[in-house]
């Protein structure tokens, strides 16, 4: 399945309000892993990004056992910058509704092992002249002008983005300031790019259509890439009993198949039967990747396959046939890959990686705990009250469930059974829910790597840098860009000297003094998030952002920018 392919992505420059940030010339460099452990590079493209990757080295979690921690640092006249890492996933999630039919409900699950692993390093130019990689195979290091020099023969040299464009009304912006999620399809010859943008807009009104992606739809930025295929759709290996190759499939559930003994030729190498499993849809990571270069701020991947059969898969990204229903296995897989949930169904994985919030080692994840007293349960000011800790299976409300966690004893959920963790087509607990706002805000999941600001970056009117003279008598308007949720609230509020200034509780303050003094005056802008989704307890500072200007006082002052 090999063919030059060309991507029309969308794509534009990040401007707000009255700022805006040049962009950053950079490598973007796609690694496989060979059978040895060692990262080959396969592909590398000049890119320009809207902002910085700063992916610094995170703390160990529970399932760090699940992937491998690529760390890397960027060398330039032979003083070596931070080190930073990338993830990858070392299994496959093959997560499916027990009724394939309607795509709802009890999840059959399986965790599978990819021996399809790649990873993209994206590098300032003016911060690297090489790059040093740490794998589980060892050290390596790559000169970036030797390896530019030789990208036209790297592997996937052929499947550098060919085309790129911008759709009308959609666009990015402010990237380094938003989530940005970019979706690519496989199995789109060039004349169904109609199609594909059908497809893509219908998984966009799936996930927007749920809480509380669809209260922040203002934070992401959706992006589409246009891949065109050779044919159309994707390899359904046939049913073989005891199969053990990629040209047959040894599942059962694949005898019924319509399209069984179909083998196409697509980008990204679409297939169902991966790992012996037929509803496992997988593409090739790294053409992914490659692909993925024409909108190179991304911050998650999702793929549509132009398949009607209900499938797709999790991990390094998350994957989806054209079905209607296959939408929520893409919801379900963003609330591990974003929101860092865990599983709160109780099917089996031996040897699945232990988390306990008890004893020392790896915490669990924000929605599942062996924590059973209840003072001291993380999600403790959920709780409803009269709750009984734990919580009897079937009581309504947000207590303590055992089962959870791939285990039956032993580990908790938020609810007993309402949650898309835990079945499919659902919606996400409050537990769940708060995760994914909190996740915003706190960061960790790209750029910005410090979370989303709700005080648009730089947009500040005048620059807060710098002390702001100010001429006793005059007036002087102080303001900036405030980014709110698509539906919910957020509380403006101004303050002077640290103390509150009545009435002003819009984006902009005019500023007046008529004496002397004070001399220095500190002018805040406050902007509180005043969402639901987060206890307040909970909260972490995460809802509280601001800016402080320094303003200094004197007489008969001239500014440079108008203002007197």
């Amino acid at each position: 399945m090999r063919n030059v392919m060309t991507i029309a992505a969308t794509f534009a420059v990040c401007t707000w309000a009255s700022a805006s940030l040049a962009a950053i010339p950079a490598h973007y460099i796609v690694f496989e892993f060979d059978a040895d452990g060692r990262a080959v590079p396969v592909f590398l493209a000049d890119v320009e990004l809207a902002a910085a990757r700063n992916d610094i080295v995170a703390s160990p979690r529970a399932s760090d056992t699940e992937i491998e921690r690529v760390a890397w640092r960027a060398i330039r006249d032979g003083v070596a910058g931070p080190l930073r890492e990338v993830e990858v996933p070392r299994f496959l999630r093959a997560e499916f509704a027990h009724d394939v039919d309607t795509g709802l409900g009890t999840i059959d699950a399986h965790r599978v092992e990819t021996h399809d692993r790649s990873f993209v390093l994206r590098v300032a130019h003016e911060d690297a002249e090489s790059v040093e990689l740490v794998t589980d195979a060892g050290v390596q290091y790559f000169d970036l002008a030797a390896l530019t020099a030789t990208r036209y023969s790297l592997p996937l040299a052929a499947h550098a983005p060919a085309q790129l464009g911008r759709e009308v009304g959609v666009h990015a912006v402010n990237s380094g300031n938003r989530l940005d999620i970019l979706v690519l399809g496989d199995g789109y010859t060039s004349a169904q790019q109609a199609v594909f943008n059908t497809h893509a807009a219908a998984l966009r009104t799936a996930m927007f259509a749920v809480t509380p992606y669809r209260e922040y739809e203002n934070f992401v930025n959706w992006q589409t890439g246009f891949v065109s295929s050779v044919q159309s759709g994707s390899d359904h290996p046939p049913f073989q009993a005891g199969c053990t190759t990629t040209s047959c499939c040894a599942d059962t559930a694949a005898q019924s198949g319509p399209a069984a003994g179909t083998f196409v030729n697509t980008a990204l190498d679409g297939r169902f039967c991966t790992s012996q499993i037929h509803r496992l849809l997988t593409v090739s990571s790294s053409k992914v990747f490659a692909a993925a270069a024409a909108y190179p701020d991304w911050d998650k991947i999702l793929v549509t396959v132009n398949d009607p059969l209900y499938g797709g898969a999790g991990g390094n990204y998350a994957v989806t046939s054209a079905a209607a229903q296959a939408a929520f296995i893409v919801i379900h897989e963003f609330g591990h890959s974003f929101h860092g949930l865990a599983d709160e169904y109780s099917t089996p994985f031996p040897g699945f990686p232990a988390c306990s919030d008890v004893s020392a080692g790896p915490v669990c994840e924000a929605n599942v705990t062996n924590q059973t007293s209840a003072n001291l349960v993380k999600w403790r000011s959920w709780f409803t009250p009269g709750n009984p800790i734990p919580t009897p299976g079937g009581t309504a409300g947000i207590g303590l469930f055992e089962g959870a966690r791939y285990l039956t004893s032993g580990m908790y959920r938020p609810v007993n059974s309402t949650c898309l963790m835990r079945s499919l087509g659902t919606t996400f607990c409050p537990v769940c829910r708060q995760e994914y706002v909190k996740k915003l805000y706190r960061g960790g999941f790209g750029v910005p790597s410090a979370g989303i600001d709700m005080i648009e970056p730089n947009s500040q009117s005048p620059a807060n840098s710098v002390a702001v003279p100010y001429a006793v008598g005059s007036t002087r308007l102080f303001g900036a860009t405030v980014l709110r949720p698509t539906i919910g609230s957020v509380a403006v509020r101004w303050y002077l000297d640290g103390s509150p200034i009545a009435g002003a509780t819009s984006d902009t303050y005019m500023f007046s003094q008529l004496a002397a003094t004070p001399a220095t005056r500190m002018l805040e802008l406050r902007v509180v998030d005043q969402t639901a989704f987060v206890n307040a307890t909970m909260a972490d500072g995460l809802l509280v952002h601001s800016r402080t200007w320094t303003i200094q006082i004197g007489n008969d002052l001239l500014f440079a920018d108008g203002f007197q």
